[in-house]
């Protein structure tokens, strides 16, 4: 059993997370990596999760979805690559010597062979989800539209209060002010004898 009641160091850290994000990466799951640490530094992985999970974390933020963006793609790649050999064993499909051989013709063989009613489906599915999607965005944009015309009319209304302000400002100036005014307690506002 791995016992240890000393301090982590800075190296321990550095450690902690440079094993989390490689497995982070090459998508495996933290646990893994926080057993991988344990045995080094003759620790738990429960204490190295606890380090993980209260102190370290919060430095390698940015790191972290770097990461996972690193696995999205490599999967992207992978699944990918499993789609090519599928294709390549489709019949009436045959390979070129590159991608840029590839004809219009092919690309009809290629896809008379796949099946059409997963296709369609998926197809579907997605044009659904995408339908959705752009209702969504059309409603953001009539309501941003909807406060961006109120905005203006504030700014338009703001703009001539003050231009009247500005005028009354003037006037005066010019005129010598002979009435003065003081607040009452209530509110009111009571006309001052000179």
């Amino acid at each position: 059993m791995n016992i240890r009641q000393d301090a982590w160091s800075k190296e321990n850290d550095l450690l902690l997370a440079t094993a989390v994000l490689k497995h982070v990466k090459v998508g495996s799951t933290q646990l893994k990596a926080f057993e991988e640490v344990g045995e080094i530094l003759n620790r738990t992985a429960a204490a190295c999760g606890f380090r993980w999970n209260a102190v370290v974390r919060q430095y390698y933020i940015p790191d972290m979805e770097m990461a996972k963006k690193e696995r999205k793609q490599r999967n992207r790649i992978e699944s990918r690559q499993v789609g090519k050999k599928t294709a390549n064993k489709l019949p009436f499909f045959i390979p070129k010597e590159s991608e840029n051989d590839i004809t219009m013709s092919d690309v009809i063989q290629y896809l008379t062979t796949i099946a059409p009613a997963e296709n369609a489906a998926s197809l579907q599915e997605e044009n659904s989800r995408l339908q959705r999607e752009l209702e969504a965005v059309k409603k953001e944009l009539h309501h941003l539209k909807e406060g961006y015309t109120s905005m203006q009319e504030d700014y338009e209304s703001l703009m001539q209060i003050m231009e009247r302000a500005r005028k009354l400002v003037v006037f005066s100036e010019e005129a010598p002010a002979s009435v003065k005014f003081r607040m009452e307690r209530n509110g009111n506002l009571e006309k001052v004898a000179e």
